[in-house]
């Protein structure tokens, strides 16, 4: 029998939270075989059947189940831990991780750090473009940029901005295509369409049609710039791309920019001044 190794139990908590081997070895950025030899691995250790390996999926066991909910109670007292820990520290340095809208991160914090990072020499920062919203609570970020609101109660949120979309398209494309007949460029998303996909669409009507997808905003935007369609976009990349408004009434759609970190980590130094320091990137100073 091996030795339980206690990071194979992440595998197996996420496995039950997601409900498949690609979506765990997606979120921990490892591939389904990398999973799978782990919860093995826990099996061998613990001399238990976790999961049950059916021809095109995995389902948890019943021992699964029950090890998964105890493997994530301790797991949530590790990350108190760690929480606690990193509160109490006097100074501003050590590592703190920052997870923002792929959009913002690149447009509105990164031409900002070389400033910051030269007043706190001592912080390391880790700044990563999500297009999910990751927790806080398991600690895959210290500090989260947010477009809604977060509802978990352990959290402090803070309002610190709003982001402009407007209808844009290339100059090009406009002067060539009447409004009824524009075509649209839209995010590759199965749950449904996003706040201010809606929002265009609502302004369209029933002459709305897609011309593309993709996951990426960036794809987006260069594809409108090259003629494709018109897209819903923050009018902070309308430059950048060489794009134009492409409504008749310049209309435009705002979403707000969302602060939020552990209420565990409260005054603690670093995150405070880290979490100024995006309040700044947006305009507004944190309440």
């Amino acid at each position: 029998m091996n030795m339980l190794n206690w990071d194979d139990l992440k595998f197996l908590v996420l496995l039950e939270e997601k409900g498949s081997l690609a979506a765990a070895a997606k979120r921990l950025g490892v591939d389904h075989v990398t999973v799978a030899r782990r919860i093995a691995s826990l099996e061998e250790a613990l001399g238990v059947k976790l999961v049950d390996r059916r021809q095109k999926r995995t389902v948890m066991t019943q021992a699964g189940l029950r090890i998964a909910a105890h493997a994530r109670r301790m797991q949530e007292e590790v990350y108190a831990l760690e929480r606690t820990a990193s509160s109490v520290r006097p100074d501003i340095a050590g590592p703190v991780s920052i997870s923002a809208p792929g959009l913002i991160a690149a447009e509105m914090i990164a031409p900002r750090l070389g400033p910051f990072l030269k007043v706190h020499p001592d912080l390391e920062l880790t700044l990563r473009g999500d297009v999910q919203a990751v927790s806080i609570t398991r600690r895959e970020a210290d500090v989260s940029v947010r477009l809604s609101m977060p509802n978990d109660p352990t959290l402090i949120r803070r309002q610190v901005g709003t982001l402009r979309y407007r209808f844009l398209a290339s100059p090009d494309y406009l002067a060539q295509t009447p409004f009824e007949a524009y075509r649209y460029v839209f995010f590759d998303k199965s749950e449904g369409l996003l706040p201010h996909e809606t929002w265009l669409k609502s302004l369209v009507g029933p002459a709305f049609a897609i011309a593309l997808r993709s996951n990426d905003l960036n794809i987006q935007a260069a594809s409108v710039a090259a003629g494709a369609g018109v897209l819903a976009m923050p009018e902070i990349l309308a430059r950048r791309f060489g794009l134009v408004d492409a409504h008749p009434d310049k209309v435009f759609y705002e979403r707000q920019i969302w602060l939020c970190w552990h209420e565990d980590q409260r005054g603690q130094p670093a995150i405070e001044a880290v979490a100024a320091f995006l309040a700044d990137c947006f305009g507004q100073e944190p309440a």
